[in-house]
């Protein structure tokens, strides 16, 4: 990675680079299943977090509410 470059700067790249490989997923296992993976990413970070989290953008908004999980004693 080239350290001269500002963080704004690598993380467009990084961003642009992550956009495509969700790209090449959906292409190789396909749309419903690339959203599921994500989907259930998004709840796992959102349990990790204790929060429920939501994203909002031009396209549309999407939000992520935890499920109360029983553990195992």
């Amino acid at each position: 990675m080239d350290t001269n470059r500002d963080s704004t700067h690598a993380n467009v790249n990084d961003n642009a680079e992550f956009c495509e490989q969700i790209g090449d997923a959906m292409i190789k296992l396909g749309v419903q299943e690339t959203m599921s993976c994500m989907a259930r990413m998004m709840a796992a970070v959102a349990q990790k977090e204790g929060i429920d989290i939501q994203f909002d953008c031009d396209l549309g908004t999407v939000s992520v509410e935890r499920k109360s999980i029983a553990l195992n004693a």
